[in-house]
């Protein structure tokens, strides 16, 4: 008819079928929620719980399981970027390595692209509390906050009042342990206690030499394959890869 426009067909069709959206809209939702990355932060208020070092090690976990992975050190040490300067990417799983500062927290989030990574691994420093609102916007992009910790008193006394904290600030969450004995009283007693607050990866990282050793050549347990703790930090990445629908 002259006059009026021809209807676009999509539109006929979700008037005819609310439920039914037009195909090139879900089309964009899809590719949109397939190209943003998930950001995983490592994060505890006390120092020596195990955040570089899970961090890496699950980092390597997802590359070598063929994710687009990515890792951003807020530690003022810089230990995860040494670590990285050792890596030779022609013999191990590929990771891009970024840096920043928390005083400068949006900066340092704004120079990776999410649609480059499926997965962003972030390493914070301790005494995150000196640095509230910075931790806050850090916890807001997190889609997980894993708070590695060890069996000891102090450990603990430091990690569940952190976990109590991300739990009222309505962030998920999950205790990863590490450096344990296996089959100790003292790995049975923590399990209790800091269930009680929080869930728990359901893999714990035992405390063996190679996990240290490893760090001289810029690689991971995970890099060298079949040593003690390997499956271990292949189990925390599987959790992790399921809690962000991966």
């Amino acid at each position: 008819m002259q006059g009026k426009s021809m209807a676009n067909p999509n539109a006929v069709a979700a008037a005819r079928n609310p439920k039914q959206r037009p195909v090139k809209t879900v089309k964009k939702r899809v590719d949109a929620i397939a190209t943003v990355a998930r950001w995983v932060v490592y994060s505890a208020p006390k120092g020596g719980t195990g955040k570089t070092t899970s961090c890496k090690n699950t980092a390597v976990a997802a590359a070598t399981d063929g994710m687009r992975v990515a890792t951003l050190d807020f530690d003022p040490q810089r230990t995860l970027g040494q670590w990285h300067e050792l890596r030779r990417p022609h013999d191990v799983a590929r990771i891009d390595h970024y840096e920043g500062t928390l005083d400068a927290v949006e900066d340092a989030l704004a120079q990776i692209d999410p649609a480059a990574y499926d997965v962003v691994f972030v390493d914070t420093p301790p005494s995150v509390e000196l640095f509230p609102e910075a931790t806050k916007i850090l916890l807001r992009r997190a889609d997980l906050v894993l708070v590695p910790t060890g069996v000891g008193r102090f450990d603990k006394m430091s990690v569940i009042p952190w976990m109590e904290f991300l739990r009222d600030y309505g962030r998920p969450s999950a205790f990863l342990l590490n450096r344990v004995k296996r089959r100790s009283v003292s790995l049975r007693e923590a399990k209790l206690e800091l269930g009680r607050v929080g869930r728990l990866v359901p893999h714990e990282v035992p405390d063996i030499e190679d996990m240290h050793r490893v760090d001289d050549i810029g690689c991971s347990i995970v890099d060298v394959g079949a040593v003690n703790g390997a499956d271990e930090c292949l189990g925390a990445w599987y959790f992790v890869r399921h809690e962000l629908g991966l």
